[in-house]
């Protein structure tokens, strides 16, 4: 599985970053993603989930890509359900810490 994170917009808008391959991660950090993908149900999310423009909010897209399908979900801080606002935080995270 691997995994493509965007975070952009915000006050400063500084983009962040982050390309995983399950392969690298430990088996603690990948149970934790599996379990964040699937309590938000990622693959049944539409593409798109921003309806509108907010200044400086931030803006995520996820993308999964498995053997078998490739997905990519759209959002804001606004417009992300809760689980998936768990998912993009899990995400954030690694993003920060593997600089």
């Amino acid at each position: 599985m691997r995994i493509h994170f965007e975070q952009t917009g915000g006050i400063m808008g500084r983009k962040v970053r982050l390309d995983l391959d399950s392969s690298a991660l430990s088996d603690d950090e990948l149970a934790s993603l599996r379990q964040a993908l699937d309590e938000a149900d990622f693959f049944s999310l539409p593409e798109e989930l921003t309806t509108h423009l907010v200044p400086d909010e931030l803006h995520y897209l996820v993308t999964v890509e498995t053997e078998t399908i490739t997905h990519s979900v759209r959002a804001s801080d606004t417009s992300a359900p809760p689980k998936l606002s768990a998912l993009i935080q899990n995400l954030s995270l690694l993003a920060r810490t593997r600089r």
